[in-house]
């Protein structure tokens, strides 16, 4: 990419990204000297991008989806205030105000052995959801040069804990019993995400994917290497396939310590995913880095913190990730304006100097 000095007047506002949570209207958009989308290709295709990609980007989570109203996150044109209720699959999910997010109800698994799947879990019919209309609402939504991206809560595991109970999914997934028919339900889901992201692209044009797939506790993963390869993997990556035959990008969403398995999570095409602090990040990016998109967070200020911290910071969080061709990305929709520019204008500048 032909590199384009900078300019103060890129710190201009021209916009806001609308980000759920917020009461400040939303993520600063900035007066950047080319679109958002350009920058995210550039990045993916490892060319110096303009500067790092930090959330500038459309999220869209139609409230057509049934999983959206369900775990809070509903973002499009005029957002529903509706937040809990029954998901996709029937499974009832209670939001929490104080933690700003919804759970399973426990102690109500749909089902405690994985065999019993067909008879009691029914599928959505997802073609008849309305489409055509979200569409319509959405076109001012969507409209711009940003990237779009939609997210897919709950994915194979996590929709696995969401119908069973944390500790009988994590037993089915190394249950011999239960392993044909764990295998059954996760090609079901797989091809029913298919067909939400195929609606996806035809109604909001999305170029981003976000899969919610949680793979670990604090310390360590929830399963080893070999049960991750043969029991997850296979149905991970006819997703990622699928985008990209599509022309979509894959983003991944795992929480937990699962540095031990960057090497499998790299190596079926996932091209981002911002792993959580307590992995070793570095570590990770100087392995891997050129395999997989890595992303970064931001630190989070109480108001009133001086600008000069929150510059400082930003600068202190980019120095470490500077390899060329090895770029990084972070979207911390909560940060504040004044970092937000810093960790702009610090990445524009640094990429400046790259060959």
């Amino acid at each position: 990419m032909k590199k384009i000095p900078f300019s103060e007047d890129e710190l201009k506002e021209v916009g806001r990204y609308y980000v759920a949570g917020r009461t400040d209207g939303g993520k600063v958009k900035l007066n950047t000297p080319i679109s958002p989308l350009e920058n995210m290709m550039a990045f993916l295709n490892n060319e110096a991008p303009c500067w790092m990609p930090d959330g500038d980007i459309i999220t869209i989570t139609p409230e057509i989806i049934p999983d959206n109203v369900a775990r809070a996150f509903v973002q499009e044109d005029t957002p529903t205030d509706r937040k809990g209720g029954p998901d996709m699959f029937g499974a009832e999910w209670i939001y929490d105000p104080r933690a700003g997010g919804s759970m399973v109800r426990p102690g109500t698994p749909m089902l405690s052995d994985v065999n019993d799947w067909k008879k009691v879990i029914k599928f959505p019919d997802v073609d008849s959801w309305d489409w055509e209309g979200s569409a319509k609402r959405n076109v001012n939504y969507i409209a711009g040069d940003d990237p779009i991206w939609t997210i897919q809560f709950s994915g194979l595991f996590e929709r696995l804990i969401s119908f069973m109970d944390f500790e009988y999914a994590a037993m089915a997934l190394i249950d011999e019993d239960q392993e044909d028919a764990v295998k059954e339900l996760f090609q079901a889901l797989v091809d029913t995400y298919i067909r939400i992201i195929d609606h996806c692209i035809e109604a909001y044009h999305i170029n981003g994917y976000l899969f919610h797939d949680d793979w670990g506790s604090q310390r360590s993963p929830f399963f080893s290497k070999t049960t991750w390869k043969e029991m997850i993997a296979p149905f991970v990556k006819q997703l990622v396939d699928h985008c990209h035959s599509r022309n979509v990008i894959f983003e991944l969403h795992s929480c937990g310590c699962t540095e031990t398995m960057i090497d499998v999570i790299s190596s079926i095409g996932i091209d981002m995913w911002r792993p959580q602090p307590m992995n070793n990040i570095k570590k990770m990016y100087d392995g891997y880095g050129d395999k997989i998109k890595l992303g970064i967070r931001a630190p989070l200020f109480p108001a009133g913190t001086p600008a000069e911290v929150e510059i400082q910071a930003a600068k202190d969080m980019i120095a470490p990730f500077n390899t060329p061709g090895k770029f990084v990305f972070t979207n911390n929709f909560m940060e504040s304006d004044v970092f937000r520019r810093a960790l702009y204008e610090e990445s524009r500048k640094l990429y400046l100097q790259q060959d």
